[in-house]
């Protein structure tokens, strides 16, 4: 072997930064009666959902003669639950219309008298898909389709339910939540006020998240912009009114997640079933009260569905519309996870500054040439004293630069002009002779 006079080993230690995903959605809801809760669940399809959370499934406590209108089993199934009762040709369908206490056991009041006799231990089983697969699947049914939904069933045993699981989803590395088959109405808004204080609280860095919620779609214009107000109305709320019997949060989450976080939602495609539209004075109301509403327009091919706006619930904070709250997010993680490398080793001198602005112009450089943002300007006054000659320095700069190294902390202001997409166009035609 000839001898080496240099003698040299290479290793790669290079550091990457984080990366934040943009569209992953945390679903939480309802699973089939009587079944219990579990730990959060990610998936990248809805069949997936459906093996998941199976329908509820319970057995008549007492036999039932023909012409009942209730029936007894020992667990609790929700008002407006499809079941079927019986096994085979002898199985008949209701839907549950209330549900009371008996005892150790629950007496279900059905929309119609049965057509047959059941003994007791017949099949009491739910009927299609529940809530949370239900709004797992509209999520997914969107295109371009999120790339991971997670699954949150709601512990409904738990004196909590939707706290408790508003926790778990506070856990996970989601950028969107919605509360599945939960229609904002004077019932349900204490409910996804908790969803809006969720997504307005913070969670850790890369956990910054909005919340979307859907009307109940039996409300007025009216009524329906009345109801964003108190906890609901956050800059990190999404709202959308419709005339669906789909989940609409689910889908409108879909949609978010489906686009990179500068794209507006304004005009989006989005797959539901919907056959009347708003009137233009309904239209004008939710316009007015920054909710979102589900239109065709007569000018795009197709007569398919489209997000009629992008707004946030509340523009009080300049961040009017989603794709603002979602970049801001995406590019303050950006920041940090180029940062952190810095935190440490970096010091508290001109080139140990200069570093800590080329690191942040390596993030936002690329941002201007992909078109996300136009222009960005970084200011650290510190890095300016440095900048000038030792003996320029007056006694108040000199005192600056000493008490921030002891310290050990930098102030820094980075400036970034965001250039929205054209949502409104206004013409003057004139025809001239």
């Amino acid at each position: 072997m000839a001898v080496k006079y240099i003698d040299v080993t290479a290793s790669s230690d290079l550091f990457a930064p984080a990366v934040r995903a943009f569209g992953d959605i945390a679903i939480i809801g309802k699973g089939g009666f009587g079944t219990t809760h579990s730990q959060p669940t990610d998936f990248t399809s809805p069949s997936a959902a459906a093996d998941a959370y199976p329908p509820g499934a319970t057995t008549l406590v007492a036999d039932v003669a023909a012409g009942a209108t209730a029936v007894t089993v020992p667990m609790s199934v929700p008002a407006s639950t499809e079941v079927r009762i019986g096994t085979g040709a002898a199985s008949e369908t209701h839907t549950v219309s209330n549900t009371t206490a008996a005892g150790t056991d629950f007496t279900l009041t059905l929309d119609s008298a049965l057509t047959g006799d059941h003994a007791a231990g017949a099949d009491v089983t739910e009927v299609g898909d529940n809530d949370l697969v239900r709004a797992i699947g509209a999520a997914f049914r969107q295109l371009p389709p999120p790339t991971r939904v997670w699954g949150v069933q709601v512990d409904f045993a738990g004196p909590r339910p939707w706290e408790d699981a508003l926790g778990k989803a506070g856990k996970l590395n989601v950028q969107i939540v919605v509360l599945a088959n939960t229609p904002l109405n004077e019932a349900n808004a204490e409910t996804v006020g908790k969803l809006a204080d969720h997504v307005s609280s913070v969670q850790g860095d890369g956990k910054e998240r909005i919340g979307v919620a859907m009307l109940d779609g039996s409300l007025s214009a009216k009524d329906a912009v009345a109801l964003n107000t108190g906890a609901v109305k956050k800059e990190r709320m999404v709202l959308v009114a419709h005339r669906s019997a789909d989940d609409v949060a689910a889908a409108t989450a879909g949609v978010i997640a489906g686009y990179r976080p500068h794209i507006s939602m304004l005009l989006k495609p989005i797959s539901i079933a919907m056959t009347k539209p708003f009137s233009d004075a309904e239209i004008d109301r939710y316009d007015s009260g920054l909710i979102n509403w589900i239109t065709s327009p007569v000018l795009l091919p197709g007569q398919a569905l489209f997000l009629g706006e992008g707004y946030t619930a509340d523009a009080s904070h300049n961040k009017k519309y989603i794709d603002v709250v979602r970049t801001l997010d995406d590019v303050n993680f950006r920041i940090k996870a180029s940062l952190i490398e810095s935190i440490g080793n970096l010091r508290i001198s001109r080139v140990g500054l200069r570093s800590v602005a080329t690191l942040v112009q390596s993030v936002l450089s690329p941002l201007v040439s992909q078109e996300v943002i136009e222009d960005f300007t970084i200011v650290i006054p510190l890095l300016t004293l440095f900048d000038k000659d030792p003996v320029d320095l007056s006694a108040a700069e000199a005192k600056e630069i000493k008490d921030a190294r002891s310290a050990r902390q930098v102030d820094m202001t980075i400036a970034v002009v965001y250039a929205g997409a054209i949502h409104r166009l206004k013409i003057d035609l004139v025809f001239t002779g």
